[in-house]
């Protein structure tokens, strides 16, 4: 068998002996056969690059790092490619065997590898495990060609909606939690899509948001009612795809209702302010309702805050902010059902009811459907 001493000879690293070693055909999957299988995914990018987006799944073994390829980059664009190869291997080869004994625990899986567009990063960790013995394949297209696949999948039509709507802290996401077949976009972007949404969380990149939307997506019935959360076309910092805003916008709206008592309950247990993080960030948030509060009630608030009176705090911003844009944004919408939310699990087992009756009154339109196109 060969091993890893036939790239990392003794003698001084050249582009031929480079080019060498990469001589001959490698194993190499589609994207949509990569996503397919049951696949361990390996991405070499840095990881920057892994950061603002990657496939689900995968696991980071970066190549080099972010300095590293700035500089092979540079060599590329004002010597030439040799030059970048020879470059690539001379900060590489000291760590070679380090990389190899990272992967170690992972040698009896089917291994598939990613870089930026299937080129030489990945082609050459594809080569070096598959003559130490590994099982391995090189992802054709790399994550280029995975950012194409996935825009393609969001243009796809969307299944019917079932969306639900509700004032600030009903219990939306609790609810939809408790459902089957749901969307949680809140979820997928890990923001509850608010002014004070981010805080305890760590919000996707968009990238990183579409890729869990197609994999969810991917697992969900494609002609069945979904439930989802009723949402604008942001979640935090992340867009939500055109083909989901506008299945929400022709889907069969819900509005959950609570007391005020009850929603303030939830936001105080959902937020749990307790630590000095959460409070300065909250109090940075607080500060820029200004314009819309006032100084004297941004104060009251501040003071609140400080003070751990978290439930008036809440009261508050529900009554003079959240609730009267709230109102206003729904002022026009038509819901086809009106439930309490003061009982999650009852809520929810009658949103299942609706559901299972709006799919029975689904198959039988399509079934009158039919018959008429034969009269």
């Amino acid at each position: 068998m060969i091993n890893s001493d036939s790239l990392s000879a003794q003698t001084k690293p050249s582009a031929k002996r480079i080019e060498d070693f990469l001589k001959g055909g490698l194993p190499a999957l589609s994207v949509e056969k990569a996503l397919a299988e049951d696949m361990l995914l390996l991405d070499v990018r840095t990881a920057e690059e892994f950061a603002k987006g990657s496939i689900p799944g995968a696991r980071s073994f970066p190549l080099f790092d972010d300095l590293e390829r700035a500089e092979i980059g540079t060599i590329y664009k004002q010597v030439g490619r040799d030059a970048a190869v020879v470059k690539g291997l001379e900060f590489f080869e000291p760590r070679l065997q380090q990389f190899l004994l990272s992967l170690s625990a992972i040698k009896s899986q089917q291994l598939v590898v990613y870089c930026a567009r299937g080129g030489m990063r990945s082609a050459s960790v594809v080569r070096l495990l598959e003559e130490n013995g590994f099982r391995v394949s090189q992802m054709q297209g790399g994550y280029k060609y995975y950012r194409q696949f996935i825009l393609q999948q969001l243009e796809n039509p969307t299944p019917p909606l079932i969306v639900l709507h509700g004032q600030t802290g009903v219990g939306k996401t609790l609810i939809l939690q408790k459902l089957p077949d749901h969307l949680d976009l809140e979820g997928l972007a890990q923001h509850r899509s608010s002014l004070f949404g981010a805080i305890h969380k760590t919000p996707r990149t968009q990238k990183d948001f579409e890729a869990l939307l197609v994999k969810k997506l991917s697992q969900l019935p494609e002609d069945l009612f979904l439930f989802v959360e009723g949402e604008s076309r942001k979640v935090g910092q992340v867009f939500i795809p055109q083909s989901i805003a506008n299945a929400m916008k022709s889907g069969i709206l819900v509005l959950l209702k609570a007391s005020l008592e009850t929603r303030i309950s939830r936001i105080v247990e959902e937020y749990n302010i307790c630590d000095e993080q959460s409070i300065q960030q909250i109090d940075s948030i607080l500060q820029s309702l200004k314009v819309a509060l006032g100084k004297v009630k941004v104060e009251q608030l501040r003071l609140w805050l400080k003070q751990g009176e978290i439930e008036n705090m809440v009261h508050m911003l529900l009554v003079d902010y959240y609730d009267p844009r709230y109102q206003h944004a729904m002022s026009g919408y038509d819901f086809e059902l009106e439930l309490s939310a003061e009982d999650l699990k009852q809520a929810a087992g009658e949103l299942i009811t609706f559901r299972n009756q709006m799919i029975v009154n689904h198959c039988q339109q399509s079934v009158s459907n039919v018959w008429l196109s034969f009269i």
